[in-house]
């Protein structure tokens, strides 16, 4: 019963995902935590993710943003390389304060320029992407704020996002099967999700245009601060 749970999780969060571009990783991993053992929640739930960032990213290729991407993809590897040395050793019960707060402030600050452009962004966005994953699972409302403001296109937005995760997951993955993750005891659990989430991306996909461009973003945006607010919040409210 909580194998089928969660494979229904994974079809209607990876379809969530697919229309508005966020969401779906943060919510199947609330639900993960409640059925699965503590240490398997973040590398089980990277690998259900890559299937279904990449997934997104296969069915609309020419959207992804290759110019950013690739430096972002260079931060992944540095901060997957610098967080394996510490992931074993630093409480990061409290991160998730912080991170909701900057998501908060880079959603809704107002734009004095049309793009916020600097030397580095997205290689360093890659490399804090790929070290904060391994410490609290689904990091992807941090990279939305950024996206918004590199002046994409709707379906741009929503594709270039799936590629950055596909990278996130990806480092992710190699990093807890290098530490000693044992994956084995979740494959037949893992297979079925990653089927879930593939028609999940194929669904969302379809019904993204169906969603007018305006309500589209605000739906964006308050998805956003609401995902922060409960990721600051929930430490908070654990003492």
């Amino acid at each position: 019963m909580n194998d089928a749970l969660l494979v229904i999780a994974a079809f209607l969060s990876s379809s969530l995902t697919a229309v508005l571009g966020l969401g779906g990783g943060m919510l199947l991993i609330s639900l993960m935590s409640v059925f699965l053992p503590p240490g398997a929640v973040v590398p089980v739930h990277g690998v259900v993710q890559l299937a279904s960032n990449a997934s997104r990213g296969a069915l609309a290729p020419r959207e992804v943003r290759g110019d950013i991407l690739w430096p972002f993809l260079a931060g992944c590897l540095i901060g997957a390389l610098a967080g394996s040395r510490v992931v074993l050793r630093v409480p990061s019960e409290f991160l998730p304060i912080p991170l909701g707060l900057f998501i908060l402030l880079m959603t809704w600050l107002p734009q004095i320029k049309k793009r916020l452009w600097f030397p580095g962004k997205f290689l360093s966005l890659g490399f804090v992407q790929a070290f904060l994953t391994l410490f609290v699972g689904a990091t992807g409302p941090l990279n939305l704020p950024f996206l918004v403001r590199a002046g994409l296109t709707r379906d741009q937005l929503v594709v270039t996002a799936a590629a950055f995760m596909t990278c996130v997951h990806l480092v992710k993955i190699l990093t807890f099967g290098l530490l000693g993750f044992a994956f084995a005891p979740y494959l037949s659990l893992m297979a079925l999700m990653i089927l879930a989430v593939i028609a999940g991306s194929y669904a969302g996909m379809k019904l993204r245009h169906r969603v007018p461009e305006k309500l589209f973003l605000m739906a964006f945006k308050l998805l956003i601060s609401l995902l922060a607010i409960r990721m600051a919040l929930k430490p908070l409210l654990a003492l």
